[in-house]
Parts: structure tokens; C-alpha cells; sequence
């Protein structure tokens, strides 16, 4: 009997466990697909997510969405509004600034120290990267006003390799986060054609700074690139939000 019962108790544990693993998985891969809709650009800026239209979609329970979107909002990807719901957050010039500021003084330490720490199999990481973001078309091949999503890609590769000798798992997490958020203001705003022979030319130099060793050279033209980026996204929002409040 008691044998029996043991098996039973451990069974039922068994059960218990698959199942919720089971839960955690599917938790995980709506959180991710979501995730991925809003940094490709799917789910536009302050679009409303429905969680009774994303449980249907998807196939899950309401208590699987909400925990997901919590997750993004926790993330600061996704806003909760009172009387109103999730939605995706918004865009507006103070954060663009803000953002912009933060990603220069993190990643300009993460780059110097990915320089001081940097083996050569890091350098040919970081050539290897800056040749298939060289080798990428910068615009849109349905749209000569806008990046083509693919650059857009390969240059957050690009930039997330230089970071990645830094040594520091919790820094690089924070490099990878402030990039994400500004992946979003690129994909909604920036229509670089008119800067793009300019940008390739800063990816060069900078890769060139990096292979020399020279932190303070590569620090330099690392903010000059995304200062350039900030402000030729700047006035798109300042001028929406000008008219918003007309």
C-alpha cells in the first residue's frame, strides 16, 4: 500500500512539474513573439493591445497575455493606461533625448572597455560584423525615404559586437536594452537616405579606431554617430508634437 502510494504521490508530482513547465514554456514564447512584434515595428507606438484579440490570437489565456505584457511593461516597452489598457509605448522628443544621453554614457564604457579587454577573436567578430552591415543596402527597397529593416538589423549586430568584450554580463544587458529602445524610434522615424554615405562613413572609421586600439578615437565618433542619429529623428517628433498640441 504504501508503495502504491508512493508511486501515485510521485506521478502526480511528475504531472504537476511537466505542467507547469509546460506553463512557463508557453509563457516564454508569447512573451517573446510579442516582444519581437514591437521591436520589428508590427505593433506601431501607442497602439492599443487588446489582451481578449492577442489571447485569441495566440491561442492562450488572458492571464498568459496579461503576464506577458506586465513582463514588456516592466521593460518599459509597453504602457499601462488607466481606463484604457496596454499599449505600446509611446514616442516623444524629452524621451528620445533622454535615451540618447544614457546610451552615450553606457556604451561609451562598454566600448573602452571591450577595447582594453578585446582579444583578436573579438576584433575579427567585430570586422566580420562590419562587413555584412557594409554589405547590406542602407534603404528601404519598397521605400527610398526609409532604412531598409534588414541595416537596421545589422547594425544593432554591429554595435552590439563592439560592446561585447566588456566583460560585464549586467552592463552589456543594459547596452542591449537602451539599443532595443532606440531600434523602435529608428524604425518609426528615420528616413536616413540623405545621411546615409555620412553613417557608413563613421561605421568605417570607427571600426578602423577600434583595430588601432584607440578607446578615446572610437569613444569620440561613437557619440558623433548617435548624436547624429538623435538629431535626425529629433525634429519628426518635435513637429508632432507641435501639431498635437495645436
Amino acid at each position: 500500500m504504501g508503495a502504491a502510494c508512493a508511486t501515485i504521490a510521485a506521478l502526480l508530482v511528475s504531472h504537476i512539474m511537466k505542467n507547469a513547465k509546460n506553463g512557463r514554456t508557453l509563457n516564454a514564447e508569447v512573451y517573446a513573439q510579442l516582444r519581437a512584434q514591437i521591436l520589428t515595428g508590427q505593433f506601431m507606438p501607442r497602439q492599443r493591445l487588446k489582451v481578449s484579440q492577442l489571447s485569441e490570437q495566440h491561442g492562450v489565456s488572458l492571464n498568459v497575455v496579461r503576464e506577458a505584457l506586465n513582463r514588456l511593461a516592466g521593460e518599459q516597452l509597453v504602457e499601462l493606461q488607466p481606463q484604457f489598457g496596454f499599449a505600446v509605448r509611446g514616442l516623444s522628443a524629452e524621451d528620445l533625448v533622454d535615451l540618447f544621453e544614457q546610451r552615450g554614457v553606457v556604451e561609451s564604457l562598454a566600448l573602452r572597455q571591450s577595447i582594453a579587454r578585446g582579444d583578436l577573436n573579438w576584433q575579427s567578430d567585430v570586422v566580420a560584423a562590419h562587413h555584412r552591415l557594409g554589405g547590406t543596402a542602407v534603404v528601404s527597397p519598397d521605400d527610398p525615404q526609409k532604412l531598409n529593416p534588414e541595416w537596421l538589423a545589422r547594425h544593432e549586430e554591429f554595435n552590439l559586437v563592439m560592446m561585447r568584450a566588456c566583460g560585464s554580463p549586467r552592463l552589456l544587458q543594459i547596452v542591449r536594452q537602451l539599443a532595443e529602445a532606440s531600434a523602435i524610434y529608428q524604425r518609426a522615424l528615420l528616413p536616413l537616405a540623405a545621411v546615409a554615405a555620412e553613417l557608413e562613413t563613421e561605421h568605417d572609421d570607427l571600426l578602423q579606431r577600434i583595430l588601432d586600439g584607440d578607446a578615446d578615437g572610437a569613444v569620440r565618433v561613437l557619440l558623433k554617430h548617435m548624436e547624429q542619429t538623435r538629431d535626425a529623428m529629433l525634429p519628426f517628433l518635435v513637429q508632432q508634437e507641435v501639431a498635437e498640441q495645436a
